[in-house]
């Protein structure tokens, strides 16, 4: 089969011809349609989970995708071929991907049918980054009128976490670069402003004096988080999706820190899955690239010049 992967930690990505996988007890082989595409992909050809979980190589890239059940392996009970399903099929031994034609994902970890009115490369876009900017939102507690500044607002989770704390009544910041306005004011936010000014701090405090009440940040260091979080009022919650929220630091501010460690689960793909369904929740969906594309188009994404969200067609 055709897939993308990389022959050592921190080598180039490249398609390639490997075995055809089979899928052994309680698991599913899916013949993949799409694959979502996220910076999570390549961290993990860098080495991000390296000494601490097992791996094979060559490592096949990739850990969201909705296909069709192609084959079962003994004792699996809530599938059967020829149904759609989409979720994060990471699993150890990490390398057997997405970004292939065929995919082996065990049942039991978070994978859910496709509901009929959903399409597939849509399907394929939500499960890293929509259940990541479910469980941020969840964490900040917004409840109607509250102001939540979104730093990577036009990126995959930042995107989903607009619309998703717009939905619960939220006023959004969005600190994004101009070109990516229009798209994010579409989406529900209120405000855009650009994170490279170096008065963002400042911008920000001329329309909300009193201090916002939440912070989701989905792209800085701890030091880039820390000088954001001083929009956030005392008694308000700043969260991070890349672990760089000081948890004591910002107690002695009166400020909730979280780091927001996704556990993927059906219940957030589920909840994901009837918002896109109802067309409460919009994809945002840029562009559709080939499995022989995928090294350059994840190349750029590892760049910082991706915007929304992309997938791989297998």
């Amino acid at each position: 089969m055709r897939a993308v992967a990389v022959r050592q930690f921190r080598a180039r990505p490249e398609a390639m011809d490997l075995p055809e996988p089979a899928p052994g007890p309680g698991e599913l082989l899916v013949r993949v349609e799409f694959a979502g595409m996220n910076p999570f992909d390549w961290k993990i050809a860098d080495g991000l989970f390296e000494g601490h979980r097992p791996h094979v190589f060559p490592l096949v890239l990739g850990v969201d995708a909705c296909g069709a059940v192609e084959s079962v392996g003994p004792h699996v009970q809530r599938f059967d071929p020829g149904e759609r399903v989409v979720g994060q099929f990471l699993h150890d031994p990490v390398g057997r991907g997405t970004y292939a034609e065929r995919a082996i994902v065990p049942e039991g970890i978070g994978i859910v049918r496709v509901p009929d009115r959903v399409p597939s490369d849509e399907a394929a876009a939500l499960p890293t980054a929509g259940m990541t900017a479910l469980a941020a939102v969840d964490s900040l507690d917004l409840v109607s009128g509250s102001t939540v500044v979104i730093a990577g607002a036009s990126g995959g989770i930042g995107s989903f976490a607009t619309q998703l704390a717009v939905a619960r009544g939220a006023r959004v910041v969005a600190l994004a670069r101009e070109a990516s306005a229009s798209r994010l004011r579409a989406l529900g936010a209120e405000e855009v402003v650009d994170p490279m000014d170096p008065q963002v701090r400042s911008l920000v405090a001329r329309t909300h004096p009193e201090g916002c009440d939440g912070l989701l940040d989905t792209m800085s260091d701890r030091a880039g988080f820390a000088r954001l979080a001083g929009v956030v009022r005392p008694g308000g919650v700043a969260a991070s999706t890349t672990f760089a929220a000081d948890l004591e630091s910002l107690a002695a501010s009166g400020i909730r820190g979280v780091n927001v460690d996704l556990h993927p689960a059906v219940t957030l793909m589920e909840r994901l899955l009837h918002e896109v369904a109802q067309r409460s929740l919009r994809i945002p969906l840029e562009r559709r690239v080939s499995l022989s594309e995928a090294p350059m188009a994840l190349e750029e994404l590892k760049s910082g010049h991706g915007r929304g969200k992309t997938v791989v067609s297998t």
